[in-house]
């Protein structure tokens, strides 16, 4: 069986910080917050396609219907160039070209593993102590810390410009971090 579309909304919407409230409230047709809730995590609950993908439309994202054989996208995924890239990478990206983003390293580093993970990034190393680069003099907030995973080489692009939404984080007038949805 297919695994739960409900289960990629949910990782879509966290990536894009929205709460079930926001969801629920941008639809054409606004559910409660309940509904939204059943479709994230209930596999056997009835909803629409209509309303997929309306939910889709919000977070930036289509819904598209496939009957292919998985045996043959999956053999071709797994044969795809990997790379090992660990998370001072993007947060280096991040300081170097926005030193004032209001994100912690820590924040960043979940948030680009969130972002790897669901793309099917594995972990190669738990964080790990780094020395600090040359490539960090002058710079701001080195991290001291960094995890190592796994990705598809065709993801490291992917990665790179969320890095860049990362960056452009701004806070609001309730001092609430926000990050740019493109």
């Amino acid at each position: 069986m297919a695994e739960w579309i409900g289960r990629d909304l949910k990782r879509l919407r966290k990536l894009r910080g929205m709460r079930r409230q926001d969801v629920a409230a941008q639809l054409r047709q606004p559910v409660s917050v309940s509904t939204i809730r059943n479709i994230e995590h209930d596999e056997h609950y009835n909803v629409s396609l209509d309303l997929l993908g309306q939910i889709a439309q919000v977070l930036g994202a289509d819904v598209r219907i496939t009957l292919e054989q998985r045996e043959v996208e999956s053999k071709a995924r797994t044969e795809e160039a990997k790379r090992v890239i660990a998370s001072d990478h993007f947060i280096h990206l991040i300081r170097e070209n926005y030193p004032d983003c209001p994100l912690t390293n820590s924040q960043i580093g979940r948030r680009m593993w969130g972002f790897a993970s669901a793309r099917g990034a594995t972990r190669v190393r738990e964080r790990k102590l780094v020395k600090k680069a040359l490539s960090w003099t002058g710079l701001k907030r080195a991290p001291t810390t960094a995890a190592e995973y796994e990705v598809s080489e065709h993801d490291v692009v992917a990665m790179e410009r969320y890095a860049d939404r990362l960056g452009r984080a701004f806070k609001d007038d309730k001092g609430r971090i926000l990050v740019p949805v493109g």
